[in-house]
């Protein structure tokens, strides 16, 4: 029977789910480690590790903050530049073998949007691969699904920021992987939900493509990532194979 524990991290919340009961509470508190050592590593203010590394020397930094700027450059070279982590980021070094991390002299380094999505693969991965749980980690809307799954899968409701008359859409998700929403005021798109074989690629995925106005979907379909895009007016459009989904009120 699905188990659930939510509570609120990085700004946001935490919401982890176990295929099983007894799985609950080592699972969240793997993820409660976690989520309070990125808060320390790279929240946003002048006490965190990364605020420290400004003076554009060579410095060790921990795992999760090594981890959380390799995930922040990898997802600004999956974009070409459009979701960086802040200007000057390619000029950035992170020797990820020894975390060495060198950030330039007035470059102001953003890693929490991307950080979300990795750590919550970080997370499952721990749980399915260390402890031999069945899990889903939702960190504010990014999700990683690890392990064993509930029998038709884990109901996934998807944020559609204005929802229709047939209601909320809900999927079932079933894979190992990931799914990232992003939503926009402004532009071609309202919100972009795509499915990846990560969370954090998903999540790069959907931050890249809502910003790319009507050459979303094939851009979308080129990389053979499902997706689910909501038009400024209301006009959904699917790309390859996005999962077959149900309506709640």
């Amino acid at each position: 029977m699905v188990a659930t524990a939510r509570w609120d991290a990085l700004g946001t919340w935490c919401e982890v789910l176990t295929a099983e009961d007894d799985d609950l509470p080592g699972a969240a508190e793997v993820a409660r480690a976690h989520t309070a050592g990125l808060d320390r590593a790279c929240s946003a203010g002048t006490d965190s590790e990364l605020a420290a590394v400004t003076n554009g020397r060579p410095q060790r930094v921990s795992p999760l903050l090594a981890g959380a700027v390799a995930a922040a450059l990898r997802t600004a070279d999956f974009s070409g530049g459009r979701v960086g982590p802040g200007a000057g980021w390619r000029a950035v070094r992170l020797d990820t073998r020894s975390s060495l991390l060198t950030v330039p002299e007035g470059v102001e380094l953003d890693v929490g949007p991307s950080a979300k999505a990795w750590l919550a693969d970080r997370i499952a991965d721990f749980c399915a691969d260390e402890l031999g749980i069945g899990c889903l980690v939702n960190l504010g809307g990014d999700i990683a699904v690890r392990g064993a799954v509930p029998p038709g899968g884990w109901q996934v409701e998807i944020d559609d920021a204005q929802p229709g008359p047939e209601g909320r859409p809900v999927i079932p998700m079933d894979w190992p992987g990931g799914l990232a929403t992003s939503t926009a005021a402004v532009g071609n798109w309202r919100t972009v939900t795509a499915a990846a074989r990560s969370c954090e690629h998903a999540f790069a995925a959907s931050r890249t493509a809502i910003g790319l106005g009507d050459g979303a979907p094939r851009w979308l379909t080129q990389r053979e990532l499902p997706a689910r895009l909501v038009h400024a007016d209301g006009v959904v459009v699917h790309t390859n194979g996005w999962p077959r989904q149900r309506w709640i009120a």
